[in-house]
């Protein structure tokens, strides 16, 4: 692919970057509005100190790496409760394209973007689907000017789409066919999963690949994902091709449900001969 193409892909990371930055600064304004339901088990105290530790961690590493050595998350824990997932980080391949993460529980709770996995987790018959939602820009700026109030932010809904396990990658995928490109000064196609109006329809030339692993390690005992995606092209036929790989083609999104993963623990003893059991 050509020079123009891994730029279009660079910047259209910058775009959805800075939306979700807009949106997350949105809860200084929202004093009364509607609000997203966290029962007292989610993002708790040490939540974000977790994913601060992430944030440095992740900041100057190799992202690619990271994500290569990050563990499958089980399908059970992707549905676990309201299987509503969130973004509280971001960062690109490219440092210099910008990078962020959640500080406050305000912030998490006044963000309108949502993943919802929903699904069987049966081995044998594995079936989960995502459904997207995604503020409309203009109305995030009406909010923000005063002119609507918070619960009347046109938030758009996208159908479910099929979630697969990749054995390859040990990574849980899917691909958001609900791209909307925007005006760029210099020509050049820019997209973002954030409609600027409510008119506005999905491109039909790019899908949104993304790829989902586990965040683990001694310290971290919430749910976080780490998820790689791409911008993928699509013909006039509706094939797609492969995924750009050059750098700063590809961002890195951490997503998390909020919740502290849980063990449960079943010890069986053996009855022994002169327990009541065997009388």
């Amino acid at each position: 692919m050509g020079l123009s193409a891994i730029i279009v892909k660079s910047r259209s990371v910058v775009w959805l970057s800075l939306l979700v930055v807009t949106v997350a600064r949105i809860d200084a304004y929202a004093q009364q509005g509607r609000e997203t339901p966290t029962s007292q088990h989610e993002y708790g105290t040490r939540f974000f100190d977790q994913l601060g530790r992430i944030f440095g961690r992740f900041r100057d590493a190799d992202l690619r790496q990271v994500f290569q050595a990050a563990r499958p998350i089980q399908c059970s824990d992707l549905v676990m409760g309201t299987g509503e997932w969130r973004a509280v980080a971001f960062f690109n391949e490219n440092r210099k394209l910008g990078d962020w993460y959640r500080k406050s529980i305000d912030e998490v709770k006044h963000d309108l973007a949502v993943y919802s996995f929903k699904g069987s987790c049966d081995r044998q018959s594995e079936r989960l689907r995502v459904t997207t939602k995604f503020p409309v820009y203009e109305s995030i700026q009406a909010y923000q000017e005063r002119r609507i109030g918070f619960n009347e932010i046109d938030v758009n809904v996208n159908a479910a789409v099929a979630v697969s396990f990749n054995i390859k990658t040990r990574a849980y995928t899917f691909d958001l066919p609900y791209l909307f490109r925007v005006p760029n000064p210099n020509g050049e196609p820019v997209y973002t999963l954030n409609p600027h109006h409510v008119s506005d329809r999905y491109a039909t030339d790019v899908r949104n690949h993304w790829e989902c692993k586990a965040v683990k390690s001694d310290d971290v005992t919430y749910q976080f994902l780490i998820c790689r995606t791409n911008l993928i092209s699509v013909d006039s036929a509706g094939s797609t091709g492969d995924a750009d790989s050059a750098f700063g083609a590809a961002a890195y999104s951490i997503l998390s449900d909020g919740r502290e993963a849980s063990a449960t623990v079943k010890l069986t003893f053996e009855a022994s001969p002169d327990s009541p059991e065997d009388r």
